[in-house]
């Protein structure tokens, strides 16, 4: 029987709210578009710290535009909720990142390199919430169309049990029209919407 990841995810929520008051998320966030539902939803139950850890796009300047879109939206939300988020931008490595992927070149897209891609930006996620004590974390990019929340979740609760400290709060943000609303906010508020996911292989499956 298929996961149904919504209903698990709002179950997760719901414990933790029975045992943690003020409980603080770490976030992965892929850009601007991907967080226009998950940052509506999750900041009504989370303080929450955003973490731009993307050295998977190319090139560099499309880094800046996504990052620049994520910011934009943001001020949005602060604006709309009465809230504040802190971003931290991880360092931009992608000759170094894009070294594991290379080999995949070929891969159809969805395929071993994205799932690499994926797994490697959630080794910098986990390390950071470690290193930086955060109990709970996820990712918006299961509110893409492109992206597998059974590979997402799947990967998240095995790096849950490397991290016994750390919950992973399962999610599929498509799901009950997590990403319809998605679209429209990101319209309503003129967010950049890219139009490949990111790397150079992925670039040029584009064209």
């Amino acid at each position: 029987m298929k996961e149904d990841y919504y209903k698990e995810s709002l179950k997760i929520i719901k414990d933790i709210k029975e045992k943690d008051k003020e409980p603080e998320l770490l976030l992965h966030v892929c850009c601007g578009a991907c967080s226009c539902f998950p940052l509506l939803f999750l900041a009504t139950i989370f303080k929450i710290t955003i973490l731009f850890s993307n050295s998977n796009i190319y090139p560099y300047e499309e880094f800046n535009t996504r990052l620049n879109a994520l910011k934009k939206y943001v001020a949005v939300v602060e604006e709309k909720l009465d809230t504040k988020f802190n971003i931290i931008v991880d360092d931009y490595d992608y000759n170094n990142f894009a070294q594991d992927l290379i080999p995949l070149k070929d891969e159809k897209e969805g395929g071993a390199r994205c799932h690499l891609c994926i797994k490697k930006r959630f080794v910098r996620l986990f390390e950071y919430a470690k290193n930086n004590n955060f109990k709970y974390v996820t990712t918006v990019m299961s509110i893409s169309r492109n992206k597998d929340a059974i590979y997402l979740n799947k990967l998240g609760k095995e790096f849950e049990k490397m991290y016994p400290e750390i919950k992973y709060i399962i999610c599929d943000f498509k799901r009950n029209g997590g990403q319809e609303i998605g679209i429209e906010l990101s319209k309503k508020y003129g967010v950049y919407r890219q139009e490949y996911c990111g790397c150079e292989f992925s670039l040029n499956l584009k064209h």
